[in-house]
């Protein structure tokens, strides 16, 4: 499971680098034919909204995976193992509720409306820019539950354990 889960972050890692490798290339595309060639390319500036959507939901599906998102770790990290596992339980059942119903329903309701409106330049449908929602909740409740079985198993650390002092 450990290690489904290493290869689940590595490879959200590459994408949001080919993400935003596509997006520095567009920006530059985009500046040269404006400046340089006088002439626009229409496409650029709506792929890079889109690319940025995917990369930001994407990223923080990486972060729920890794424990990396932002938290306040203050009282977790001054309760004992056994009390901040518990409270790592919570957590994660709150997150797992906000990613079932919030980003998968709410995302896959929005994406599949979406359907019908088509991008202004583009004109692709809108529900696939929105189609990350679901896309990225399935990731977050998959990694979350990685993280829950691995932690309550003790292969995995909290990720506000207390490791040594002097740390920030």
């Amino acid at each position: 499971m450990l290690s489904f889960k290493r290869w689940l972050e590595r490879v959200l890692l590459v994408l949001m680098a080919m993400m935003l490798i596509a997006m520095v290339c567009l920006m530059l595309w985009q500046v040269t034919t404006r400046y340089l060639l006088g002439v626009p390319a229409l496409y650029t500036e709506e792929t890079l909204r889109f690319l940025m959507i995917w990369m930001a939901l994407t990223g923080a599906a990486y972060c729920f995976g890794t424990n990396r998102h932002l938290a306040l770790d203050l009282i977790p990290s001054l309760l004992p193992e056994k009390a901040g596992r518990f409270l790592y339980l919570i957590n994660s059942v709150v997150v797992l509720f906000f990613a079932g119903f919030v980003l998968l329903l709410g995302g896959w309701k929005a994406s599949l409306s979406a359907l019908t409106q088509m991008s202004p330049i583009m004109q692709i449908p809108m529900g696939y820019a929105y189609s990350i929602l679901p896309i990225s909740a399935v990731i977050i409740f998959v990694l979350q539950i990685l993280n829950v079985f691995l932690i309550m198993t003790g292969r995995l650390r909290l990720p506000y354990a207390k490791s040594g002092a002097g740390e920030l």
